[in-house]
């Protein structure tokens, strides 16, 4: 077999792929050595290495307390948001009715539609329940973000999902709560570990919505972040960016991990499945399932 060739178009796009790649990573890895500066200001590169910053951050009550908050504020999100995606899922995925993919579309719209739009409906909307300046506020407005990162992912991993095992379950007497947490969920598993995942950094990453729903004593990490760059800059910012860049590529890392552990149990070979067993106490005609 030949090896594949790697001249004309094909080397071409392969090096502006690698070229779209670092002009996007880039940008973001010059936070690193920003963290590290051991000035008053931030300079780059730095004159000396140190860590002050992060002790400054880990000493300063502000910051922390907006962490809580955020961190708080992205569990709440995350709680709301994956029993919601994943019913909404099952539904879409199963149901048949008329205008579902008016549906479906209506529920990825906060993917389509600009934030500050939702941002700015959500706040009238709010104004009226007198959620707005609270924590409630903020966390109903970003599952509202969270919810179609959910809900794809939890589709994703019902398609090709084999129904017959419902079936045979139902025939056996198990009830609808019986065979969705032992059967249903166990196979979409992933993909609702993956939607969780997305809908926790979505909301701890969000300021759009936290700015316009924020008040006084709300002021998640991302809007602390914002502030600060507006009256005070100094690298405390560069380290709080670096921390939760390497969250987030830790979290993605695991999603996509999820992601190919999904692939390789559905497209598991039937020679890697645990092997029956004669049992020593039946007849030939009957076999147990060797336990490994």
């Amino acid at each position: 077999m030949s090896a594949p060739d790697r001249s004309g178009p094909g080397r071409w796009i392969t090096w502006t792929a690698r070229l779209v790649i670092a002009f996007l990573i880039v940008p973001t890895l010059i936070i690193v050595p920003l963290s590290l500066n051991s000035d008053q200001y931030l300079h780059f590169p730095p004159r000396e290495l140190s860590l002050r910053w992060y002790a400054n951050f880990w000493s300063d009550g502000a910051w922390l307390q907006s962490a809580k908050l955020s961190l708080l504020i992205s569990l709440a999100v995350t709680v709301l948001a994956v029993p919601l995606g994943t019913a909404a899922a099952l539904v879409l995925s199963r149901r048949h009715f008329f205008g579902k993919q008016v549906v479906f579309g209506l529920m990825l719209s906060p993917l389509m539609v600009p934030v500050v739009v939702v941002a700015l409906a959500l706040y009238f909307y709010f104004g009226r329940m007198h959620l707005v300046g609270s924590w409630i506020g903020i966390v109903l407005g970003q599952t509202v973000l969270a919810l179609p990162f959910v809900l794809v992912n939890v589709h994703a991993s019902l398609q090709g999902y084999p129904l017959t095992l419902e079936r045979a379950a139902r025939t056996l007497g198990a009830g609808p709560w019986t065979i969705f947490f032992r059967i249903t969920l166990p196979i979409i598993r992933p993909g609702v570990l993956a939607g969780a995942l997305f809908a926790f950094m979505i909301s701890f990453d969000e300021i759009v919505i936290a700015l316009f729903l924020a008040g006084p004593g709300t002021t998640t990490m991302p809007v602390k972040m914002w502030l600060s760059m507006q009256f005070s800059i100094n690298p405390t910012i560069a380290a709080v960016s670096t921390m939760i860049t390497v969250l987030s590529v830790l979290l993605f890392i695991s999603v996509a991990a999820l992601q190919r552990r999904a692939l390789r149990r559905r497209t598991r070979p039937v020679a890697d499945l645990p092997t029956p067993a004669r049992s020593p106490h039946s007849s030939g005609a009957f076999l147990t399932v060797k336990r490994r």
